[in-house]
């Protein structure tokens, strides 16, 4: 038993990390576009888009270790399936169960690990991924800029384009605000360069008009039309932000503490809490979900057990997005609406299971 057990690990970790690297390498890419974006056009920082990758590929290991642990059971046990290796074990007195316990047994190991992951180094890492992004955003003004978003970051002006690309804007609008929020005097602008320096926004504005009202209804309205116009707006240097905290950004002690504190807590914070560990203990409903499967479609080709993965694991997030909306909508106890994803997925798993193993 021994040998044979150890011949199933190997096999099943080799198939359990090209899953884990090839879903990573997905991720990677996704993430990469992202980050890149962030560099060229909006400004920020190499070191700070670095940390910000960091944070975030952590956070999606929450997704991609259970999906590897399904991909890893298909093909570890589509190869001894289609190799004709599973009749000799059968015979050797080694039940389907049998080998089913050997991935549940490093099923739960890993399932420890990812709880510690989602209770304390998950959070952490998500509450500084939101502190970073909510820090460069507001100290890096030609980040935070915008299309349909006004900008108030300039004392007395506010600032609103309806399209960007790099550092060229266009239907720029500059509202020039007086102590009393007041408005009298507009910008705009077809196009518009801009560069910073230092606490200056520095524009080159092409093709518009500069209107102002007189208070005083002494000129009544003036316009000035212009080709080229150039505007200085001042910066405003903000202090570093603090985050409060999220139901995602707690630890889980804290969200447990918090939970007890209240009488009546948020249904969002109480699921969060149940998420957490049914997250964790998703491998082993994907386990049981991918091992029955294998005696179902009996194919070793990867190709083919990376899609029934793909389905298996969109499958049980869409269950998850749909149990906590229930669940935010008071449609479902939290406790129920977080765990009903792993029921759903164990039950199909169980039942093709019997269907298709022979108990001993």
């Amino acid at each position: 038993m021994k040998i044979i057990r150890n011949y199933i690990l190997k096999d099943f970790l080799s198939a359990f990390i090209f899953g884990l690297l090839l879903l990573s390498t997905v991720m990677f890419l996704g993430n990469m576009v992202k980050i890149s974006d962030m560099i060229i056009r909006k400004g920020v920082s190499v070191t700070d888009a670095i940390r910000l990758f960091s944070f975030s590929m952590l956070y999606l290991s929450k997704f991609t270790i259970p999906l590897s642990f399904l991909l890893g059971v298909l093909i570890s046990m589509g190869r001894l399936i289609t190799d004709n290796e599973l009749v000799p074990i059968r015979m050797a007195g080694i039940s389907t169960t049998k080998i089913l316990h050997i991935f549940l047994l490093i099923g739960i190991i890993f399932s420890l690990i990812l709880f510690i992951l989602n209770a304390t180094v998950i959070p952490n890492f998500h509450y500084n991924y939101r502190t970073l992004m909510k820090n460069i955003f507001t100290k890096n003004v030609s980040a935070i800029i915008e299309p349909g978003v006004p900008l108030d970051n300039f004392p007395g002006y506010l600032l609103y384009a309806s399209d960007k690309n790099e550092n060229k804007l266009k239907n720029v609008y500059i509202y020039e605000i007086d102590d009393k929020k007041n408005t009298n005097k507009v910008i705009f602008a077809k196009t518009a360069e801009f560069i910073t320096e230092g606490n200056i926004l520095k524009m080159k504005l092409e093709n518009g008009f500069r209107d102002e009202a007189d208070i005083n209804k002494s000129k009544g309205f003036q316009r000035l039309n212009f080709k080229i116009f150039f505007k200085d707006l001042p910066i405003e240097q903000k202090q570093e932000v603090k985050v409060a905290k999220k139901n995602c950004d707690m630890g889980f002690n804290e969200l447990r503490n918090k939970i007890k504190s209240l009488k009546s807590p948020p249904a969002d914070m109480v699921g969060e809490f149940h998420e957490r560990i049914s997250f964790s203990l998703s491998i082993i409903a994907f386990i049981i979900l991918g091992f029955s499967i294998s005696l179902v479609v009996r194919h070793r080709e990867k190709s083919i057990n990376f899609g029934i993965a793909f389905l298996g694991g969109l499958s049980y997030y869409l269950l998850f997005i749909v149990s906590k909306a229930f669940v935010e909508h008071r449609l479902l106890a939290p406790a129920i609406g977080m765990w009903l994803p792993n029921i759903i997925i164990c039950g199909i798993g169980l039942i093709l299971l019997k269907k298709n193993a022979h108990f001993r």
